[in-house]
């Protein structure tokens, strides 16, 4: 049989990306919080490192609207309402039915069984209230796509916005380990892949991201306008 080819090594990350990941995971599962400060002196501490680096990653957060930047002063977490989170779940819903769209060649039985397998994973993580791992293969479902897409703008401008509503989503999971209806649409955009049915995945697949708005609009009111 042929052997497969070996993946190349992913080159290794600066310390820069390796703070702004940490930073930013921070943020997403809340260990820390809205409103909290973050010193550069103590980052640096942290990972052995000079500042440089550190306010390069700051400067990352801030740019994404993570983090508010104040001079000399340090930096805050931001609140997850100081952005128009209703906004991005619909720039979101349309970004991930444009990458179905551009994935739609590429999707064959191999992703069918891997969009199986992350559904899956996601109904027993729900069983367990495993709710970050709810979180997470929630996003690794969807992410397919965005990988069969092949298109570094939807990646990029997917990966931003992503930081952004994981926040709430740890608080949707949280607040809701039965994710039935989340992992029942999924089920339905199967369906639709297997059934050679674009039109109807596409509608499934913007009604799921719509669908995690409503719900959050009765978890937290207020939040979403």
């Amino acid at each position: 049989m042929p052997i497969p080819k070996k993946s190349s090594p992913e080159p290794p990350k600066s310390a820069k990306m390796r703070v702004y990941e940490v930073l930013r995971d921070w943020i997403i599962d809340g260990t820390l919080q809205p409103g909290e400060k973050i010193l550069d002196s103590e980052i640096s501490e942290y990972f052995n490192i000079s500042r440089t680096p550190v306010r390069e990653a700051m400067q990352m957060l801030s740019d994404r609207k993570l983090i508010e930047v104040f001079p000399g002063k340090g930096s805050i977490v931001t609140s997850p309402g100081a952005i128009n989170i209703g906004q991005i779940y619909r720039i979101l819903a349309e970004m991930h039915c444009l990458a179905l769209e551009f994935a739609w060649p590429s999707i064959d039985a191999s992703a069918v069984s891997e969009l199986k397998q992350l559904n899956g994973r996601l109904k027993d993580s729900a069983q367990k209230q495993d709710h970050k791992d709810c979180r997470l293969a929630d996003y690794q479902f969807h992410n397919v796509f965005v990988r069969l897409a092949g298109n570094a703008f939807i990646n990029d401008i997917t990966d931003v916005l992503s930081s952004h509503v994981a926040r709430l989503e740890n608080i949707y999971f949280g607040s809701r380990p039965d994710v039935t209806e989340s992992a029942r649409i999924h089920d339905e955009i199967i369906a639709a892949l297997e059934s050679k049915d674009p039109e109807t995945a596409r509608q499934k697949m913007h009604l799921n991201w719509m669908h995690t708005v409503d719900v959050l609009k009765n978890t937290v009111p207020g939040l979403l306008s």
